[in-house]
Formats: C-alpha cells, structure tokens, sequence
C-alpha cells in the first residue's frame, strides 16, 4: 500500500497566531469570510475554537461562492458593511482574494476604521499576486510562514529568476519563488537523502497487482524497501532552505509564522509568533504580556486601511439599522431621572443618576450600540400612568428596555427581567463620630451621676442592715455570736439576692 507523508502546514497551524494578533488588539468579534470549498471550509472550527479560548466570538460568517461574479461580491460586501464589526479574516484561494480586496476598495471598505487580515494561503504568494491587487490591499495584516535568510536561500533565488526570465522572457518578473517552491525543494532532499541511507537503488520490487480496472497506485512497482525509506524520511531532521524541515508524524512541523503589513507595492514585517513566545516584535523575545487596556503590543508599527496609523476599534455604529427602543419615566425625584420631550421635534431627552448609570454600563460594553429614549406618557399609552403599566411597556413590545428608578417586585418579576441593584433602599442612621476615645477605667461610672451613686450605694447599705435585722430577730444561728468574715460573706450574699 502507498504511504502518504505530507510536506507542508496544516491550515489549522496558523489559527493560535491569528487569535494571538486579535487578543493583541483587544478586538472582541471578527467576521469569518472563505469561499465556499473544502479549502475554505476546512479552517473554520479550528479557527472558532481557538478564538473561544481567548472570549472572541464569531458574529457573521461570510461565504462566497466560488463561482461569485463581481455584482455578487459587491453585494455581499455592502451587507459586511452594513454590519457593526469592523474586523475581518479572509481564508480565501488568490483568485477570489484578488476579487474580494478589488472590489473592497470600489465599495470603500478599505478605509480607516477596517481591520482586513488574511491566512497564509495568501500571504505566501502576496509577493506574486498582481501589483493591482497589493496595491487594493494596503493597509491588510498577513500571517504566513517565516523563511529564515541564508547564502543558500539567495544563491537559489538567483538561480530561480534567471530560469524563470529565459523561460518566459515575455511575462514581468513579479512571480518570485515562494514558500510552496521551497517545500518541494527540501522534500525532494529529504528523500533523496532517506534513499540514499536505505540504499533503494539496488533494491528488489514487487510486481504489480494484478488486478482489471486497477488504478494507476495498484499498477506501480511496488519496493521492499517502502517502510525502511519511510521510516528514513520522517526521522531525518534537517535545516533546509525554507527552514527547519522535520516530518515527524507524517506532518511538516510548525516552526514560526511572520506577521507581514501589505504597504504599497509589497509587505513589510511586523512581528513574529511562535508556539513558545507567542508574538514578538524579534526572534528569541520573552513572550508578549498587555498590563492594561491602553498597553500597545510589541509590534513593529502597523500602515492599517486608509494609510491610517491608529489602531482600529474593530466595531462601529452602522449608519443604518434599528435603534434600541429606551423607555424612560420622570420620578418624583428629579435627582433620579428626569425627562423632557420637545414637541416640535419629538425627541426625548433625560438626566439624572438613572440616566448616567445606564449611560455609563453603555460605554463599558465591547459594541456599544445605537439607541434613543422615549418619553412615557400616559396619554399615548392609555394607562394609568403607574411604574407597573411603565415596565409593562417591556413586555407589550413598546420598548426595548425600560430605564427609571423602578422597584423589583414580584408581579413586574412576572413580565420582565430585571439587572443587578445598582442601588438599595432603606433606613440609613448618622452618628457623630470622635476620633479620641475616652480609655479612663472610670468610665462605667459615666452613666449615672454622682448624687445617683450615692443614693444607691446608702440604699444598698440601708437594705443591708435591714435584712440582718430581720434575720437576728428571727433566731438566724448565722448572724449570731461574734462577727466573722465567714459571717460577713453570708450576710452579704443573702443581701445581694434579697435585692
């Protein structure tokens, strides 16, 4: 049976430097856009997976036939557009990427504020791509394969152009030797080299099966020496020309991704990403760390579209669209929230704490969103004007959310949900506070006052003597015969439970 060894990436090798660059930017959703093929298709659940493990979401998937004309393309594109994310991923072959990237800019989505970013499918051959097509695509971040410089790498390269001028004097010079041609160039060494070691030259084969209809793999030669020379090329490891060449597992192993910026008539370097180090600005840099919302990624500076050099936010407020219907209600309290509604142009304004509480979580969230405030009035609604028929609005449909100073009870419970308290009511008590505290060992006598003291001690005394008396008229054995502490202690005990 053949043996099958492949010598080159899997797609799904360059989603963890993709995601890597996204949770760089602190972008929070992106748009997935691939042709319609096995090829497109194959990226996209390793790529979810590994924007999921950093909180990215997926908002829209955009799939374009591979039979797509340019109206199609156009129109798919003023849909992106349309849309609040700002973010996009291309998983496309050339041809269609040089369609999507063309009519892009006609339809002016290469602007500032797009961020456009495409796998190594593509950004391995930009370099051969049209000039027009580089030229559309200013400003898009690429991430392919590094290939290290070497004398060996140069000397080829040379070699490669003057072939490629004699051979096609008539075509310009823009198709270069990309990373596909030096693949193919390591792995014809890789097996010349596993041959050479097994020494399948003088080897025996087998004849053929001899099978009707057999296909064109039944029909071959097949070598005794088939699993030696495969065992050969998986273990031989060595430094090649598109750098380091290791097939264990049947599998090119995955080494260092460049990150490349599509500037002018070709790309310059941004960074780096390794499994190890994650992104770098160089080779051999300690893993990139954000301390905080504002810190930069250490990357080379980006030309992002529209020859913009401030990072984009990844998401706007489209133009068009449904607002989100705000349903606010004056309070007794205007420190709370307070509305007013011009009648000439019907538009509701409000303030108060309510409003910058609501206002505020508004900024915080990753897409804010469009919105407008309406006014409640009774006379519209035709109810009683209560904060149940308020939040009831909610339920009927007539707005989007309800923003007032409204308590959570049981019966609105039943209609509408509610968010965390912001805020809780009750009874609140103010006392003054001293900062010296008073440490005498006297101060428990502070309560009662002196006169107070003396009363009770003079009463404590006076019912003392009382109760002995009684006590020694009525033949007490113990309170007769000389006075003891024995006797003492007991007339003082019997006194302290008399009272």
């Amino acid at each position: 049976m053949p043996y099958f060894v492949r010598s080159t990436l899997d797609d799904s090798a360059q989603v963890n430097s993709i995601a890597s660059l996204v949770q760089a930017y602190g972008w929070r959703e992106v748009v997935a856009v691939y042709d319609d093929t096995d090829y497109g298709r194959g990226i996209l659940p390793y790529l979810i997976d590994a924007l999921q493990e950093i909180d990215v979401r997926v908002g829209y998937r955009s799939v374009i036939p591979s039979t797509a004309t340019n109206e199609a393309m156009v129109q798919e594109l003023n849909g992106l557009m349309a849309m609040q994310t700002r973010v996009f991923i291309v998983h496309m072959s050339s041809t269609m990427t040089s369609l999507l990237f063309t009519k892009a800019k006609e339809v002016g989505m290469m602007n500032k504020g797009f961020v456009w970013m495409t796998t190594s499918g593509v950004a391995n051959i930009i370099d051969s791509l049209n000039p027009s097509v580089i030229e559309a695509m200013n400003g898009v971040l690429g991430v392919r394969y590094h290939v290290p410089r070497s004398q060996e790498l140069d000397n080829l390269s040379i070699r490669w152009n003057r072939m490629y001028q004699h051979d096609n004097p008539e075509e310009s010079p823009f198709n270069k030797l990309s990373i596909f041609g030096l693949w193919g160039y390591d792995t014809v060494w890789a097996l010349a080299q596993a041959a050479e070691k097994v020494g399948i030259s003088g080897a025996r084969n087998k004849q053929p099966w001899s099978i009707k209809n057999s296909t064109c793999l039944e029909s071959m030669v097949i070598s005794t020496k088939g699993p030696e020379l495969l065992k050969a090329i998986v273990q031989n490891k060595f430094r090649g020309l598109s750098g380091d060449f290791d097939l264990t597992g049947r599998q090119l192993k995955v080494s260092v991704f460049q990150i490349i910026n599509v500037v002018g008539r070709g790309c310059r370097e941004i960074g780096f990403w390794t499994m190890n180090s994650g992104l770098s600005r160089q080779l051999k840099q300690e893993y990139f760390k954000k301390t905080g919302p504002d810190s930069m990624p250490d990357l080379n500076p980006i030309i992002w579209p529209g020859e913009s050099t401030e990072i984009p936010m990844g998401w706007e407020i489209p133009t068009v669209g449904k607002k989100l219907r705000v349903g606010v209600c004056s309070s007794e309290n205007p420190e709370f929230i307070n509305t007013y509604k011009n009648p000439a142009t019907n538009v509701t304004t409000a303030s108060g704490l309510v409003i910058d509480i609501f206002e505020e979580a508004v900024k915080r969230l990753h897409h804010p969103f469009s919105y407008e405030y309406l006014n409640f009035d009774t006379a519209d609604t035709k109810t009683s004007g209560s904060y149940n028929d308020f939040v009831y609005q909610v339920y009927r449909g007539e707005y989007d959310i309800a923003v007032a100073d409204i308590t959570i009870r049981y019966n609105r419970s039943l209609h509408v949900d509610f968010t965390v308290p912001y805020t809780e009511s009750g009874v609140g008590m103010i006392v003054p506070f001293k900062e010296k505290v008073n440490t005498d060992m006297w101060l428990f006598l502070k309560p009662l006052s002196i006169e107070m003291w003396f009363g009770s001690i003079i009463f404590f005394i006076y019912t003392g003597v009382a109760v002995w008396l009684l006590e020694y008229l009525n033949g007490n054995e113990h309170v007769h015969g000389p006075l003891s502490l024995k006797q003492l202690a007991i007339t003082i005990f019997s006194i302290c439970e008399q009272s």
